[in-house]
């Protein structure tokens, strides 16, 4: 029977789920120009948390919430041995902001981040300056540039300036603190802290990571408590099965091929492909200088 279901089971193209905020800009966005006018600050990529679950985009499971595929199909199928939960364990999601910068926030477990876009007058705040009292002048600011890669520790503020798009992971069930919200009204996804949760605050120094070495190839880019996050940079890539993995392209485009009776999938900018652990070996094919950011459980 498992064998059956491992012949049939296959990667998962995800459908974003888009947020309107404040601070998104009305203008158009090479992830999603058809969504020009819609002013987009947050949109999940890959979610099994605060209220929301991703579905899956197409194929025979299409509008299926990924919870009930794991009630289908059997957790020795679709999660692998040791891990920290199916479904998937960890939040992604793309943010943006326009001439606004994005409030200040606290939260109570790592995230990694990487710059996609940014303007020269682009910052992000991480941290706090001791001799000031008000926010958002408490916060320290660095300037960003596209292709920074960025681990926020556990508890400490952040906030990302204007004009900035950023791709962002952490894992799932870490609550949330605004700290200052920048003038505007409060709204469900600003305060997310869990009954008794306490939420530290330090001057713990934002780490930042290596630039990328240009070779082709995947490539680390960090380690944080339950994941791995990792960059591929090349036309052909063969990967092994194993644990999950969440594939997100950053530019160019590609395809997914492996075994089953759906062998292709297209990978798509400001799109999510969930490759499920049993799926086996896979390899990915681009005739377009692929570049993608592959999201993947610790060792």
């Amino acid at each position: 029977m498992l064998g059956e279901l491992k012949n049939q089971i296959h990667p998962l193209s995800l459908s974003p789920i888009m947020a309107e905020k404040p601070w998104g800009p009305r203008q158009p966005s090479k992830f999603y120009p058809a969504d020009a006018q819609a002013a987009w600050g947050e949109i999940f990529l890959a979610i099994r948390d605060f209220g929301l679950t991703s579905r899956v985009a197409s194929g025979p499971l299409a509008d299926q919430p990924i919870h009930k595929i794991a009630q289908n199909w059997g957790r020795e199928l679709i999660e692998p041995p040791g891990s920290a939960g199916w479904p998937i364990p960890l939040t992604v999601w793309l943010e943006r902001t326009g001439d606004q910068p994005g409030p200040v926030r606290v939260k109570s477990g790592p995230e990694f981040w990487r710059i996609l876009e940014a303007t020269p007058e682009s910052w992000i705040g991480a941290g706090e300056d001791p001799n000031q009292s008000d926010w958002p002048q408490r916060l320290q600011l660095s300037l960003a540039e596209p292709g920074d890669n960025l681990i926020f520790p556990a508890g400490l503020p952040q906030a990302q300036g204007p004009g900035l798009t950023v791709i962002k992971a952490g894992l799932s069930g870490i609550s949330l603190e605004t700290l200052y919200d920048w003038g505007r009204r409060p709204d469900i996804w600003d305060y997310q802290n869990a009954p008794g949760v306490q939420v530290r605050r330090s001057n713990e120094p934002l780490l930042a990571l290596g630039p990328d070495q240009g070779t082709e190839g995947l490539t680390t880019l960090g380690q944080m408590a339950g994941l791995e996050i990792s960059l591929l940079r090349s036309t052909f890539q063969t990967l092994k099965g194993g644990r999950f993995a969440i594939i997100c392209p950053i530019s160019g485009q590609g395809r997914l091929n492996s075994s089953g009776v759906f062998p292709t999938n297209r990978l798509r900018l400001g799109g999510a492909t969930l490759v499920p652990s049993g799926l086996g070996p896979y390899s990915i094919v681009s005739n377009s200088s692929l570049t993608a950011l592959i999201f993947t459980q610790a060792r």
